[in-house]
């Protein structure tokens, strides 16, 4: 797990060092708010098909050449963004680098295979701190590439930093990530009959609890994309910020994510379990959205991130353990393959509705919006518990 953590974290820190400079990086080729978020949701897009995809995959022929192939994939769709001049051009590596970027089914059906039902949460937890610091290093190294001076903004270097990040990764997947699945285990997959798309759709929708697990998931990450999306843009004309001071923000919100998911996952996963964490992730979410559409000062815009960027620290793993209960040790990367394409939409329909919110009902609606989304995920996560 050591190796995986470290492949996951230099991923993320490519990921994370364009996330401030993204949403001025659309706009610099003419776009307006409503096609700024649509584009950045392109990468979803790219993985809502490709993540059930990756995980059978990986069921099949291992998580290894899977980790390995997308790792590259996703450097060179990082050089075609560094290069990108027009918004064709950004369409196509935003929908490059989601394909390539599908490969977290592989990554936590990895987590799946080398734990246990009793330390899986923790697994995912492990996972999630690599995200988070991925989310420290990234947002920070990217604001300070790219500059404070949004008129002046340097993308290229960033988007080249990236790439030279992410192939250290997957050059780290090929020198030194073990298989985690056996030949026999491969073998016994491989006997398994290989489930269609309408299989795969019956299988989320006959087994109520990862239904509703899922719906719950699809929701929250829905409304995260809403928040995710516009943020640069609504830190931009609420409080005058330019990418450095993004970044510093997303930082922030990196850190505590470490913090909870590094240290603190697996002993409040002991205590209050997987569920119970998951729904206080969303009411947590809930207050942190309600707070963010209120903020028009620094100080409550702080205190609204920090409770968001707790309650998803615990709302990500919780609830990917919770569906890898549901599945049965040869079909773990498929069905992991079909929460991450739910949520994969939910990153889709979030930037396909946030710039046009932000820009016809002004800068706080994003924000309500996502707060009026994630009471119904609460209401369906309940709903989940088993008799």
């Amino acid at each position: 797990m050591p190796i995986l953590f470290v492949i996951i974290f230099m991923d993320l820190v490519g990921f994370g060092l364009l996330l401030p400079l993204l949403p001025f990086y659309v706009q610099r080729v003419g776009a307006g708010p409503e096609i700024i978020t649509v584009v950045l949701g392109l990468y979803s897009v790219g993985q809502f098909i490709a993540a059930p995809v990756w995980g059978r995959i990986s069921d099949r022929i291992g998580r290894k050449p899977v980790l390995a192939l997308t790792s590259f994939g996703l450097a060179a769709s990082y050089v075609l963004l560094a290069y990108a001049d027009t918004l064709t051009s950004l369409v196509v590596a935003r929908l490059f680098g989601g394909v390539m970027a599908g490969n977290i089914a592989a990554a936590q059906a990895y987590i799946s295979d080398i734990t246990t039902p009793a330390t899986r949460a923790r697994g995912m937890g492990v996972l999630g701190a690599a995200f988070g610091l991925g989310f420290i290093f990234g947002p920070a190294i990217g604001g300070i590439l790219g500059g404070s001076d949004l008129a002046n903004a340097d993308f290229t270097t960033p988007a080249l930093a990236a790439a030279g990040v992410t192939v250290l990764a997957a050059i780290g997947v090929v020198v030194f990530l073990k298989e985690s699945l056996q030949d026999g285990q491969r073998e016994a997959i491989a006997r398994q009959p290989r489930l269609t798309l309408g299989e795969k759709l019956r299988v989320a929708f006959t087994r109520r609890t990862l239904l509703l697990v899922v719906g719950a998931s699809f929701l929250t990450i829905t409304a995260w994309a809403l928040f995710e999306t516009v943020f640069a843009l609504w830190a931009n004309a609420v409080m005058d910020y330019g990418p450095a001071q993004i970044g510093y923000v997303l930082t922030l919100m990196g850190v505590i994510s470490v913090i909870v998911q590094g240290a603190g996952m697996g002993a409040l996963t002991r205590r209050f379990g997987e569920r119970t964490l998951a729904l206080s992730a969303l009411v947590l979410l809930t207050l942190g959205y309600i707070g963010l559409a209120m903020s028009d000062a620094q100080t409550p815009m702080l205190v609204a991130c920090a409770v968001l960027a707790l309650g998803s620290a615990l709302f990500n793993p919780s609830a990917s353990s919770l569906v890898s209960f549901e599945a049965a040790e040869h079909e773990r990367g498929a069905v992991l393959g079909i929460y991450q394409g739910a949520t994969a939409l939910g990153r889709i329909v979030g930037p396909a509705f946030a710039g046009l919110i932000f820009a016809r009902l002004g800068e706080p609606a994003p924000y309500v919006l996502a707060a009026l989304l994630t009471t119904p995920a609460l209401a369906l996560l309940f709903l989940s518990r088993k008799p």
